[in-house]
């Protein structure tokens, strides 16, 4: 179980603790996650070929469920009846993820993003399922370092409604901060570990803004991830971080 004091945000990377026996974005990963004490959990918002909501990380089939195929070429339908590799559900749908969550723990929504098209149906799908769960206020909103399908669009439909990622450089942010002294206000500073040093991660808090860092293990492209991670998150938590978001894997050191 995490031990999380003083309280900071502890998030779980891609829907939960994921393991052999549980599946990215599956209740089972889910339900584990809220069992040992995380404060959020990251929720992968994909796209159907029919511009509905499905928690999904990648769109491609093949690694989660053993498929040749898209999400973004099947119609809802035919989605939720994909069977997940690992855990044996279904693909959940948004709605049904956030139902899940609902008053048992927070979270982080990775928008995965859509064509121009979609994103009415996208944006209304992912504000109605966080509203209707009571899950928006305290939701924070996650895109890509450098924006891909129209993320940074669809990230601007939640601002003033949960908190949106901020991803700039410490002098950029200090120049954006001096000409909206609010901006900590709807905005967190999230990026990777190797992105930060002790003294920017200060500098962004001390312009107002919280601060989360991302330690996973496809970051780690030589040696082993374990026991990088590991000293990684006890780096983070002596720099006095907001909050982490994890792979499981790295929850045995909090």
């Amino acid at each position: 179980m995490i031990s999380n004091s003083p309280k900071i945000k502890i998030i779980a990377h891609r829907g939960g603790v994921v393991d052999p026996h549980r599946s990215e974005n599956s209740f089972a990963a889910l339900e584990e996650a809220i069992r040992r004490g995380y404060t959020h959990v990251e929720i992968d918002a994909r796209i159907t070929g029919d511009g509905h909501v499905v928690c999904f990380h990648n769109d491609e089939l093949l690694e989660e469920a053993g498929i040749q195929g898209k999400i973004s070429k099947m119609p809802l339908r035919e989605v939720v009846k994909i069977t997940l590799t690992r855990s044996g559900e279904k693909i959940p749908t948004f709605e049904e993820y956030c139902a899940h969550c609902a008053g048992r723990i927070a979270v982080m929504i990775d928008l995965k993003g859509c064509n121009t098209k979609h994103i009415p149906t996208y944006t209304h799908e992912i504000e109605g399922a966080l509203r209707t769960h009571n899950l928006l206020d305290d939701a924070l909103i996650l895109i890509n370092k450098i924006p891909v399908n129209n993320q940074e669009t669809i990230s601007q439909h939640f601002f003033g409604l949960s908190k949106v990622s901020w991803r700039h450089s410490l002098p950029t942010t200090q120049n954006a901060a001096q000409q909206n002294p609010t901006l900590s206000k709807h905005y967190y500073v999230f990026n990777h570990f190797q992105d930060f040093t002790q003294e920017n991660l200060v500098s962004y808090q001390s312009l107002g803004f919280e601060v989360i860092v991302s330690i996973n293990t496809h970051h780690y492209k030589n040696g082993s991830p374990q026991p990088q991670g590991e000293h990684n998150v006890r780096q983070v938590l002596e720099w006095g971080a907001n909050g982490l978001q994890i792979d499981s894997c790295y929850d045995i050191v909090l």
